[in-house]
């Protein structure tokens, strides 16, 4: 009786996976009590609600972990394009 355990109409999808995809999957879907088919659905679903930023925003957290100029038209050019 799966039409109970899904509240929506449901499409299947086969994939083909190497071995060693399925061994992660199958350890995965051990360790969370969960079936493969489960965790599949969670990744699909954390990547549609990913927000669509820039590029600038989905590294947001690395400004200003690097010491420098903040202005680099002030950086000296010492050294570079010319021999």
């Amino acid at each position: 009786m799966a039409s109970r355990c899904y509240h929506r109409a449901m499409t299947t999808l086969t994939i083909k996976l190497e071995p060693e995809q399925d061994a992660w999957l199958t350890r995965h879907a051990r360790a969370l009590k969960r079936s493969k088919g489960g965790i599949i659905r969670a990744l699909i679903q954390q990547q549609q609600t990913r927000p669509q930023g820039s590029v600038g925003q989905a590294l947001a957290d690395l400004c200003g972990c690097v010491r420098g100029s903040k202005n680099l038209s002030t950086r000296s050019l010492k050294g570079y394009g010319r021999r």
